[in-house]
C-alpha cells in the first residue's frame, strides 16, 4: 500500500513538498527552527492522526541539523511509499 498517496496521510504531504524541503536544506538563510516550522505547517493538513504522525514530530523535533530533518521527511517518504499493513491481533473473550 501506498500512503503516499493516501489523502489525508502525513506522508503524502511531505512527498509532494519533497523539493522544498530539499530547497530549504541548502538554503543557508534556513536555520533549523525555520525548517521545523515548515515541515509542522506541511503535515497540518493531514487528518489521519495515527501513532505514526505522533513519532513522527517527536522524531522532528529531537532532530538538531537541517540535514537530519530531510533524512527524517525522506525515510518517512519511503516507508509510506511501501507500507504493509500489519494484521491486528483478536482479542478472545
Amino acid at each position: 500500500m501506498n500512503l503516499t498517496k493516501v489523502n489525508g496521510c502525513y506522508s503524502k504531504e511531505l512527498r509532494e513538498n519533497c523539493n522544498n524541503i530539499k530547497l530549504l536544506v541548502k538554503d543557508n538563510n534556513t536555520n533549523v527552527e525555520t525548517m521545523r516550522a515548515f515541515i509542522e505547517a506541511i503535515i497540518e493538513p493531514a487528518f489521519i492522526n495515527a501513532d505514526a504522525k505522533k513519532r513522527f514530530r517527536v522524531n522532528l523535533h529531537n532532530c538538531q541539523t537541517k540535514e537530519e530533518i530531510d533524512q527524517l521527511c525522506a525515510d518517512v517518504v519511503m516507508h509510506g511509499m511501501y507500507y504493509t499493513p500489519h494484521k491486528r491481533k483478536s482479542v478472545a473473550q
